[in-house]
């Protein structure tokens, strides 16, 4: 008999919709004027911590069996869940862009990164680049609010293998913990360093926001 890749139905946590909104706010407040809530743009971060503990439960309710089967499992839904989304706002900025921003105000980087977000990657971009996200430049390309969709898939791919032995018992529980934990500390050691060396790495680069994630 074949077993099928299931999960339990995902438990309904009313304050983390809570949360989501708070957060949307102080970014959408900080965007409209900064001098009205300065720290707003906080609410990226929240949003790290909330998707690091909504796949943790995702994960934790996984009954199939098998490497393969978690792996499917586990990307089957990333998919579902952020592609359908990304494609239509990507095709939106593209079309917003195009008829509504002057073509002076655009770059070769924009258009970089538009692409690069398709693969979840216009974080390296913007990195790479030095556009410092809170300059007013910045503000200039369309795509620069898909860094944090980028982070998170980039996120998405290591997570799973990191979660492997907590689903294999009580010990693999403790193993997997310690991993999260060490990995998270060399995070937040390497973010301590780069927002001081590079903080526009440290800003937009995965390995500096990964703590957040596995908080």
């Amino acid at each position: 008999m074949s077993h099928g890749v299931t999960g339990s139905p995902a438990r309904y946590y009313p304050y983390i919709d809570g949360l989501r909104a708070l957060a949307v706010l102080s970014v959408l407040v900080y965007h409209l004027h900064g001098p009205w809530l300065p720290g707003g743009f906080v609410g990226v971060d929240v949003f790290f911590v909330i998707s690091g503990f909504v796949v943790s439960a995702s994960i934790a309710s996984f009954k199939g069996q098998g490497l393969w089967q978690f792996l499917a499992y586990f990307y089957a839904r990333r998919i579902r869940r952020i592609f359908p989304a990304l494609i239509a706002c990507l095709l939106i900025t593209s079309l917003a862009s195009a008829l509504f921003i002057p073509s002076i105000w655009l770059s070769e980087v924009n258009q970089r990164t538009g692409i690069y977000a398709f693969f979840g990657l216009s974080n390296f971009i913007l990195a790479q680049t030095g556009r410092d996200y809170f300059a007013p430049t910045t503000e200039f390309n369309p795509y620069t609010h898909t860094w944090s969709l980028a982070v998170e898939e980039q996120f998405y791919l290591v997570f799973p293998f990191l979660f492997l032995a907590w689903l294999s018992g009580p010990r693999g529980r403790k193993l997997s913990v310690l991993l999260f934990a060490a990995t998270a500390a060399a995070s937040v050691v390497l973010a301590g360093w780069q927002s001081q060396a590079n903080p526009t790495q440290a800003y937009f680069l995965t390995p500096a926001r990964f703590w957040e994630l596995a908080a």
